[in-house]
């Protein structure tokens, strides 16, 4: 008796690239440029640019301030992501503890325009990994954005966020966003 298997992306070349990609991205089972157009769904609602969309964002949604400026986090329910300038985490950078929490908007600046994503990453003026900040979230699908003005002169003018994302139903929801600046 012969059993023979056919890879079903050995027929599409795409279909390989895409599961590569995914798998890269710490998930299987959603495409990377579904992680990409999630992410760039946020990014929109934060600016103001598209409306709220509950079914995009898990039941609570974790905030995250990379270490260099505290580390600190806050949870939100789903309803208190309805407006973006409740996205926001009081933490005292690390170089700074003597002095009161800052409060770290995550709602990005109107002058930042261009826009930058890296499925799998993250993204601090240039790509790292996720791990290297937070390596509990590093094992689930993220997506690194960075905003930038149209002529940047140093990565202090940018805006980076990683997206982290919950895939188990097939669409990406969003469970956590990690702030993280160039320089405190």
């Amino acid at each position: 008796m012969l059993v023979v298997a056919c890879d079903a992306r050995a027929r599409r070349p795409d279909a390989a690239r895409d599961s590569t990609s995914a798998q890269h991205a710490g998930t299987a089972d959603v495409r990377s440029d579904v992680l990409d157009h999630a992410a760039r769904y946020v990014v929109g609602f934060l600016r103001g640019d598209s409306t709220y969309d509950a079914n995009r964002f898990a039941d609570s949604v974790t905030l995250y301030v990379a270490p260099e400026g505290g580390g600190d986090t806050a949870t939100f329910a789903r309803e208190q992501l309805r407006d973006p300038a409740r996205w926001v985490v009081q933490s005292a950078p690390t170089h700074l503890r003597s002095a009161p929490p800052a409060r770290y908007r995550f709602a990005p600046p109107r002058t930042a325009t261009k826009l930058t994503t890296k499925v799998g990453m993250h993204l601090n003026c240039g790509p790292q990994p996720l791990a290297s900040r937070f390596p509990e979230l590093a094992r689930l699908p993220h997506v690194g954005a960075m905003l930038a003005p149209e002529t940047m002169s140093s990565c202090l003018q940018t805006w980076n966020v990683t997206f982290v994302f919950d895939t188990t139903s097939g669409r990406p929801k969003l469970v956590g966003a990690v702030y993280d600046q160039f320089e405190w």
